[in-house]
């Protein structure tokens, strides 16, 4: 239990780099599309799942590099963590994408 608080943690903090990032690239999508929502929907998923998630990672990297000792020391390992986000990005994401098709059916 308190490794899946400390997972969850970690996920917060990622999300708040990549969700800007995949809000803005969704947005920027708009730009050329003709159905919008669908759309965003797609361009925030896939954004969620490649780019964001790489600079969220990344900048974690930078900003908190000492918090992976944190991780580590409570006994989950670098890969691990990082797995597991990916794991509730995808988690999100396909509840996206049947919300999707909820409203598209």
């Amino acid at each position: 239990m308190h490794q899946l608080q400390l997972r969850l943690h970690y996920y917060k903090v990622l999300q708040s780099f990549n969700l800007p990032f995949s809000l803005f690239v969704s947005l920027f999508g708009l730009m050329f599309s003709q159905h919008v929502l669908p759309r965003m929907i797609n361009a925030f998923s896939l954004s969620l799942l490649t780019g964001g998630f790489i600079i969220s990672v990344y900048m974690f990297g930078q900003l908190y590099n000492n918090q992976y000792y944190f991780y580590h020391n409570m006994g989950i390992s670098k890969t691990s963590i990082i797995a597991s986000a990916f794991l509730f990005n995808l988690a999100v994401v396909i509840l996206l994408w049947f919300l999707k098709l909820y409203l598209y059916a």
